[in-house]
């Protein structure tokens, strides 16, 4: 009788051994399957890389006509924000020529670079030196007017 309920014993702890494999072996698999599925729909759906995001540049009415100011973006970008005569411009500050620095003229109505004398009129266009001869322009930053508020639309990674 002794070994009729030692072997009743083992047998119960059998079956809560297997019970408790088949539970692991169970969840495992749910678990890859899941992940597989996850990693399956992120490749047929791939998430858009190319975000927007506003930041605050300045009040419209604090900045005077012809006036101009630069704003650096988070990933260290200097723009170049102009209240020009046709409104207002984000443009940056690198010459497509050589990488140099170009600033507002106010006096001129005209971006400068000073490294090869490039002038670039208020949009942007090379108007004279070695960018307007490639047929260079200066790179645009979109600009959003909201009631009094300037705000410049970047892109930030995913």
């Amino acid at each position: 009788m002794a070994g009729s309920k030692e072997d009743q014993r083992s047998s119960e702890k059998s079956k809560r051994r297997d019970l408790l494999a088949n539970g692991v072996m169970g969840a495992g698999l749910l678990a890859s399957h899941s992940l597989a599925a996850v990693l399956g729909v992120r490749y047929l759906y791939p998430v858009d890389e190319d975000r927007r995001r506003r930041l605050f540049v300045a009040v419209r009415s604090e900045v005077p006509p012809g006036a101009s100011f630069q704003f650096r973006t988070p990933d260290g970008q200097t723009v170049n924000i102009v209240n020009g005569p046709s409104g207002f411009m984000a443009l940056s500050d690198v010459c497509p020529h050589l990488g140099c620095r170009v600033h507002w003229e106010a006096q001129d109505n005209e971006f400068y670079c000073p490294c090869h004398d490039g002038h670039f009129d208020v949009n942007g266009v090379a108007t004279a030196g070695p960018p307007a001869e490639m047929g260079a322009r200066l790179a645009q930053y979109p600009l959003v007017q909201e009631g009094d508020i300037l705000f410049i639309e970047i892109s930030v990674g995913a």
